[in-house]
């Protein structure tokens, strides 16, 4: 079996995003998983990399009409509609995993 996992597929997200800005697409294509995984598995690293004085930056998510930035997002999911215009072309978040102090 040669595509046997030598990480968790968490372990590597982690090192995906360690490495430099992600959208979720880029983590479900470098992982082999499908994107709407990435949202549950980004809950969970979250905590993890907490317990490492790190933590998750978010580059939000905003909208390709308007321009409005949702920026006080609990989730990492990709909102549906523009709470602004209504619209539903909403440009992906960016995330990467900086330490506490940046």
């Amino acid at each position: 079996m040669s595509n046997e996992r030598k990480q968790t597929i968490r372990q590597e997200i982690i090192s995906h995003l360690e490495n430099g800005p992600l959208t979720v697409r880029d983590i479900s294509q470098s992982v082999s998983i499908m994107e709407k995984d990435v949202y549950h598995h980004l809950a969970f690293i979250e905590k993890t990399v907490r317990r490492q004085k790190r933590r998750i930056h978010v580059e939000p998510y905003y909208c390709l009409h308007c321009g409005f930035e949702f920026k006080n997002r609990k989730t990492f999911k990709k909102p549906g509609k523009c709470p602004g215009c209504k619209d539903g072309r909403i440009a992906p978040a960016v995330f990467w995993i900086v330490s506490q102090s940046d």
